[in-house]
């Protein structure tokens, strides 16, 4: 329904007489789904020439506040995370798809079985999970997965690897879980003591039913093993509670709070655009020999860039600025240091370069793209300058592969120099937006 508004308040908005500044939209939307779309699929001319709209939903907002990393993941880490989210629902998605964005760590380079697990429990998984799969299909088809129905035996009903295991190289580091049981479930329980107890894993909670009156109940009846080991575990609910005995509990979906209209990761994601723009410039149209990465950024010129992108590439970029803080945090840094400017090792930017790949991978998945079948990539390497582009425009990516296995571009230089430019870059990209908060520039 807001779409028309839109385009009818497109037609009576005079730009010119606004000093040629576009009005700024924040569009809440109800579905998920509807949310999908808009980040696939770019609005017309008629909008983005007038207007800056964000779409989202506050079920998509709500889900950032979930950390699914609580202590650095470094490259020698042997822990993975292990995220487990009670219920099949719009919020439960929410909370799945962007914890599949953002969490991805050093250590699936050095152990490609360190992956990041998202377990999703409903009493109905094995058909609940049927429309996710089909809404992500590249995503899965692509991703080992499982659906388990909890027994004495513990009974897999299903096992999903990805379309070419044993054939390329592992390239995405989430693997899924659907499981089949109520809360109540006996082996469940015992399976959530005995993941609790495993200090190999990082493990959090996530109960997100509709009906907050029921998480509460559910979180309280939790094996005392969960409590026990501080365990975190996010209580869906519209209204502020506290647990002044289980400091582990947090509240997320309060009804007054989660949406900052100063768009702090559109600020971030501002300065992605404006470093991948630089690194292209640079490195492939005036190539001297080796990377080249900005150092400072101009706020007009970063303005202007953003101003003329599509909706599709925003969301892109916006992807990337949400994964910062997970990838800061597996160096060793915090949002304490963001005032500083980090001069990061050689070794600290390859390791990060990586991670940024394969993060990428997820993201181009969920938005729809899919590898190269074995014939694409003959054609496409036959002409890369000519075809890679060809066949992007039919959502099939020649890049969508492990890191290692990634090929030059149609110029003949390797695509790694964007994943170096924006991990290089990565402390300022972050010192950005806290300069823009304090108004230092």
């Amino acid at each position: 329904k807001a779409l028309p508004f839109l385009a009818e308040a497109a037609s009576d908005y005079n730009i010119e007489g606004h000093g040629g500044k576009k009005m700024l939209c924040h569009l809440m939307l109800r579905s998920r789904k509807v949310l999908q779309m808009l980040q696939t699929c770019d609005f017309c001319d008629a909008l983005r020439d007038k207007f800056d709209i964000y779409p989202f939903t506050m079920d998509d907002v709500w889900s950032r506040s979930i950390i699914p990393d609580r202590e650095p993941i470094s490259i020698q880490s042997e822990k993975h995370v292990h995220l487990v989210v009670f219920g099949m629902n719009e919020i439960a998605e929410s909370v799945a798809i962007h914890a599949a964005h953002v969490a991805h760590y050093p250590n699936y380079i050095r152990n490609h079985t360190l992956r990041t697990r998202i377990t999703m429990i409903s009493a109905d998984a094995e058909r609940e999970c049927e429309s996710l799969i089909r809404r992500c299909q590249h995503l899965f088809n692509n991703s080992f997965y499982r659906i388990v129905k909890p027994s004495d035996s513990i009974a897999v009903k299903k096992f999903h690897r990805p379309a070419y295991d044993g054939m390329r190289e592992d390239f995405v580091d989430v693997e899924w879980e659907f499981v089949e049981a109520e809360h109540e479930n006996a082996d469940l329980r015992k399976k959530l003591q005995l993941w609790a107890e495993d200090n190999r894993q990082l493990l959090t909670l996530v109960l997100a039913d509709t009906n907050e009156n029921k998480n509460l109940s559910h979180a309280l009846l939790l094996p005392s093993t969960i409590f026990a080991n501080h365990i975190p575990v996010y209580i869906y609910s519209r209204h502020e509670i506290t647990f002044p005995n289980i400091p582990s509990i947090r509240i997320f979906g309060l009804e007054d709070r989660g949406y900052d209209i100063r768009l702090p990761l559109v600020e971030m994601a501002k300065s992605v655009k404006y470093i991948y723009e630089q690194c292209y410039l640079e490195n492939v149209e005036n190539w001297k020999g080796q990377v080249f990465y900005p150092v400072e950024i101009d706020d007009k010129e970063r303005e202007e860039l953003w101003s003329g992108e599509s909706s599709v590439k925003r969301q892109s970029c916006i992807s990337n600025a949400m994964s910062i803080p997970s990838k800061m945090r597996s160096i060793g840094l915090d949002e304490n240091d963001w005032d500083k400017f980090y001069d990061l090792s050689q070794e600290e930017i390859e390791i990060l370069s990586e991670v940024e790949h394969n993060r990428w991978n997820v993201e181009e998945l969920i938005l729809g793209f899919r590898p190269c079948t074995d014939a694409e990539e003959k054609e496409i390497a036959a002409d890369v300058a000519k075809q890679k582009g060809a066949y992007k425009s039919r959502m099939i990516h020649y890049d969508l592969r492990a890191y290692n296995d990634l090929r030059p571009d149609g110029t003949g230089k390797s695509v790694k120099i964007y994943d170096w430019c924006l991990s290089s870059c990565l402390p300022l990209i972050a010192k950005s937006l806290l300069d823009k908060k304090g108004g230092q520039k």
